[in-house]
């Protein structure tokens, strides 16, 4: 009952702004809308990164209409065979602590989660091994059609630990689908994946109030690495 009273007391003091009062709270509720949807987007984008699922891109979730989003390239990623996946391993990587910048106009959005997750290396090339990973997914997003849709934005790794023993015991396989050759393997994941040697990604900067004034084109991901381009040449 008192909840009931207190909300139709609120929709009394919405009834009473003046319209420009009105329209500023209906755009700060539609931002809220967009930062939600986004959120949603991004977690059901990563709900098939698993070892049945990793490698196929959702198009569904894409800006397809968007001239800068390659759906081609898209579909053919879907058709490619994927690394396999050991016993004992999980490529669920759950998103934390998103920031989300949408732009005035609630029709442009620029985020980055961070996100981590086990992973096991390929049964072609490796002794059992699992790696625990810490990573970002800096991304873009656009409003298409109404509707929020994936412009770009993969997760990329920026600490790597290997856990050699106690963690995959064999080189069982962990998923259902068909068996790949070593050239089949070694032309995805198995090649790079997890070389010692590999050059991890720098940790993204965070998308700031400013964002969308000093990056206006919606495919410009020069923000993403910002932090780097401010350092000095001596290292300040």
């Amino acid at each position: 009952m008192k909840k009931r009273k207190a909300f139709e007391q609120l929709l009394q003091e919405l009834r009473g702004l003046p319209p420009d009062k009105l329209a500023d709270w209906e755009r700060r509720l539609d931002l809220q809308l967009s930062v939600w949807e986004i959120r949603n987007l991004r977690g059901i984008f990563y709900r098939y990164h698993d070892d049945q699922h990793i490698g196929q891109k959702r198009r569904e979730l894409y800006a397809d209409e968007h001239p800068g989003v390659d759906m081609k390239a898209i579909r053919r990623a879907r058709l490619l065979p994927v690394v396999d996946s050991l016993e004992g391993n999980t490529l669920i990587h759950p998103l934390l602590t998103p920031i989300i910048r949408v732009n005035r106009e609630n029709d442009k959005a620029r985020a980055v989660f961070t996100s981590f997750g086990y992973e096991g290396l390929s049964i072609h090339r490796e002794p059992p091994m699992a790696i625990w990973s810490m990573g970002y997914i800096p991304g873009g997003h656009i409003r298409q059609n109404g509707e929020w849709r994936i412009l770009y934005g993969e997760w990329q790794r920026t600490v790597k630990a290997d856990r050699e023993k106690g963690w995959v015991h064999d080189m069982q396989r962990s998923n259902c689908r068909p068996k790949l050759t070593k050239e089949e393997d070694r032309k995805y994941l198995g090649q790079y994946a997890y070389r010692k040697e590999e050059s991890r990604k720098p940790v993204p900067a965070y998308p700031d109030e400013n964002t969308w004034e000093e990056y206006p084109d919606e495919m410009d991901t020069a923000w993403i690495h910002r932090n780097l381009e401010d350092r000095r040449d001596d290292g300040v």
